[in-house]
């Protein structure tokens, strides 16, 4: 019976052990099946990089010499000696003298020095032309040439940045390197801290094991971890880092197959690609080739000895030891990394020494903190649009200018954390709960391309991109489509309507489908008869209801339409003429696009240029503008929206310091849901919308709310360029206003601050 028994175990043991050994072996074949696909996918799969839109240099300019050498830097550009030849990728800095001497011509007496270089050609074919900027006193560009040989020119442009990546659907900035890019300073730092042993095990360290397993129960607490460089790439690069005991027994399993599979060298270099180091908003730093230019912003070969031994101390928890944030933190486990080189007779204690006390960098090279994520959605967006394939990688070459994305960040980061400071009553709703939210979208009116895009106050919080899909009524924002629509008609009496045509702003009930309307001025106040360009810089709702239901409702949709709102559901009632319809900001940013151009409607786009890793062009954006709207009445219109800046409802920004030529309109609707403004110079048009996304009544005017952000924005980055007026279209003429015409025409006066002067545009054959 005991016989019958033992047979019986051990027949049961063998089948239990053959189970076990069948099951391991089908684990362990699984295993390798997934090491090997990836690896036989060469590792990584495309990414999609996002570039910027070449930043451009104006004549007459104002910009700080080191703002483009940050560019041409953080290019990778190679400086030469003033005396040197300088080839694609290279620039140069002349002194006046010698600039003349290059140029072969005479400058402007006070030019100071020259910037010239030449461009690497991403964007297009290889670039041979030199470009120089000469720089005068106080930061003006005085001159810009390009050519071979260089000639004189208005613009220049430099090259794009990338600014976003991204696999599959997670944001990563990953630089793929070569193992042989790696100084060797840099590797044996990683070794030396990580895994001295590396070279020896065959994936697993029962030495490194036990030893962290000592030191742990010395100190109490997980103080040192014993994976080798080998599983921490089986963590990072097939598996995820959750703390379980089946994902550390597969760890270690994968571990011993992939050194199997592939050789130490494979390794090595895929982990220096797949480390996790970091975070820029909501992208990971992935390995050391994204580390070293967003730690130090130069490539990882000219790394250091100190740098080196930073990247290495950053390895073991990039969030604790952050040079940026815990800078005495990252200063001591640097200081551990370099003693353990010393220990292993890598460096000198000398060497050592030296490296203690190297300082650390104080903040990030890349040009954007947050990578224009509202931005990239929209762009995302765009492409989905076009039905391009992202599958296999794609380079998208956007409309992004790096300057004006920070620009305008800032300015609806700050600007909405001001309001709620300002405001007793913004401050309680925040208090409670309530963030009040902004929206900023700007483009270059000439080409259509968006260059600054934010969806919201904080993209963690809330990915809800505000500045393209939400759509919100606009309130007064319409009041330039009316009076355009007016523009291009005639009065009873047969006459063209100008500025000075006089619109009755009393009170009035229109009755329509059964229903009465009756159209009230901002806090109460009317007027009688005004003149036109009175009635749309004081935004006066019932001389423009009057004004829009004489034009006609559905000239004013017609011309909306017109002006790019092509794709929206327009209603002619009468309501209409106040705003009483719900478009996003950048449906409005179309429209006033359109009206800065004169009337040539230009497409927006956030995309320029879409390409494969292959260089082949998918697609290509082209500029076509098509006149849609009569250019003289749009030139008179532009001149009355000058006057909302000069000395109507959007004066705030001349008080705020903003001193180009410039022309908007408020926006508020009537329940004080919405602030709205939109405005535009020559060269940058503008929407800015605040608000709560849930509908909550704010008390914000266009001029309270919005306008603020704005200015904010259009100072920083706008200001810059050449304060350039309007160009009018053939068949319009300026006409100054003096006080004793203002009087004879019955223009309301404000005692607080009479009005010299007032310019106007009007068609030539109308006076």
């Amino acid at each position: 019976m005991n016989s019958q028994r033992l047979k019986t175990f051990l027949i049961t043991t063998l089948v239990t052990l053959v189970i076990i050994l069948g099951v391991t072996f089908v684990w362990f074949f699984q295993l390798d099946k997934t090491i090997s696909e990836r690896l036989k996918a060469k590792k990584f799969t495309s990414p999609v990089e996002y570039y910027s839109n070449p930043e451009k240099v104006f004549k007459g300019q104002k910009i700080k010499e080191d703002h483009i050498l940050q560019i041409l830097n953080r290019l990778n550009y190679r400086q030469r000696k003033p005396k040197q030849a300088i080839s694609p990728g290279d620039y140069v800095r002349w002194n006046a003298d010698l600039c003349q001497e290059k140029l072969q011509r005479e400058f402007i007496r006070d030019t100071e020095h020259c910037l010239a270089f030449k461009r690497l050609g991403i964007l297009d074919e290889l670039d041979t032309k030199i470009h120089v900027i000469a720089f005068g006193a106080n930061d003006i560009v005085y001159e810009v040439y390009s050519g071979n040989p260089p000639q004189p020119k208005t613009v220049i442009e430099l090259e794009p940045e990338m600014f976003a990546q991204y696999y599959g659907d997670k944001p990563i900035w990953r630089r793929v390197i070569d193992l042989g890019e790696t100084p060797a300073l840099c590797l044996n730092g990683l070794l030396a801290i990580e895994d001295s042993q590396f070279l020896e095990h065959q994936g697993v360290s029962a030495t490194g094991i036990f030893r962290a397993l000592i030191r742990n129960i010395r100190s109490g607490r997980i103080a040192q971890g014993g994976s080798t460089i080998t599983q921490q790439l089986v963590k990072n690069y097939f598996l995820t880092s959750e703390r379980t005991i089946k994902r550390k027994v597969t760890e270690m399993a994968m571990a011993f197959l992939l050194e199997n599979r592939a050789t130490k060298d494979e390794i090595l270099e895929t982990y220096l690609n797949v480390i996790y180091m970091g975070q820029l908003g909501p992208f990971e730093i992935r390995g050391y080739g994204a580390a070293s230019k967003y730690y130090f912003g130069i490539p990882i070969e000219d790394l250091n000895l100190p740098q080196c031994a930073l990247l290495a101390a950053i390895v073991n928890s990039p969030g604790l030891y952050n040079p940026f944030r815990h800078p005495e933190r990252a200063k001591s486990r640097r200081k551990k990394v370099l003693d353990r080189m010393v220990e292993l007779e890598i460096i000198s204690q000398f060497d050592a020494r030296s490296a203690y006390e190297a300082p650390l960098p104080k903040s990030s090279k890349f040009a954007l903190r947050e990578p224009a994520p509202y931005f990239v959605e929209a762009v995302r967006a765009q492409v989905s649009e076009l039905g391009v394939n992202t599958e296999n990688g794609l380079k998208i070459f956007t409309t992004l200018n790096i300057q004006a994305q920070k620009a305008a960040q800032k300015a609806v980061t700050s600007g909405i954390e001001k309001l709620e400071s300002w405001y007793k009553s913004l401050k309680k709703k925040k208090e409670e709960g309530k963030e009040l939210q902004g929206a900023l979208i700007s483009a270059d009116p000439t080409t259509g391309f968006v260059e600054a895009l934010v969806g919201g106050k904080r993209f963690k919080l809330s990915q809800f991109n505000r500045a393209t899909q939400s759509k919100r009524q606009i309130g007064s924002i319409i009041k330039p489509v009316v009076y355009l629509s007016a523009l291009e008609t005639v009065t009873d009496n047969g006459r063209p309507f100008d500025p000075f045509t006089l619109l009755d702003d009393s009170r009035f009930t229109v009755e329509y489908e059964g229903q009465s309307w009756s159209p009230r001025n901002y806090e109460g106040k009317h007027y009688d008869m005004v003149p036109m360009f009175f009635a749309l810089k004081s935004s006066l709702n019932s001389a423009t209801a009057r004004l829009g239901l004489k034009a006609g409702l559905d000239e004013v949709v017609e011309t909306a339409h017109a002006l790019g709102l092509r794709n929206s559901k327009i209603q002619a009632l009468p309501s209409l003429t106040l705003g009483a319809v719900e478009l996003s900001p950048k449906e409005v940013l179309q429209v006033y696009t359109t009206i800065s151009r004169m009337g040539l409607h230009t497409p927006l786009t956030l995309i320029r240029r879409l390409e494969t890793f292959d260089g082949d062009v998918v697609y290509r954006h082209v500029v076509d503008p098509l006149p849609v709207v009569d250019p003289q009445a749009t030139a008179v219109l532009v001149g009355m929206m000058k006057q909302v800046i000069e000395n109507g409802t959007g004066a705030l920004a001349r008080k705020l310091g903003f001193t180009h030529p410039a022309a908007g309109k408020t926006g508020t609707t009537s329940d004080t849901k919405d602030a709205w403004f939109s405005g535009f110079t020559p060269l940058h048009t503008t929407t800015v919308w605040v608000g709560y996304d849930d509908n909550t009544p704010h008390g914000l005017t266009g001029a309270t709310g919005a306008l603020p952000i704005w200015t904010e924005y259009m100072k920083a980055y706008a200001s810059q360029f050449p304060p350039i007026d309007f160009t009018l279209p053939e068949g319009v003429e300026k006409r100054s206003v003096d006080i004793a015409t203002q009087v004879a025409l019955g223009i309301p006066d404000d005692p607080k601050k009479p009005i010299e002067s007032i310019e106007l545009i009007f068609k030539t054959q109308d006076y």
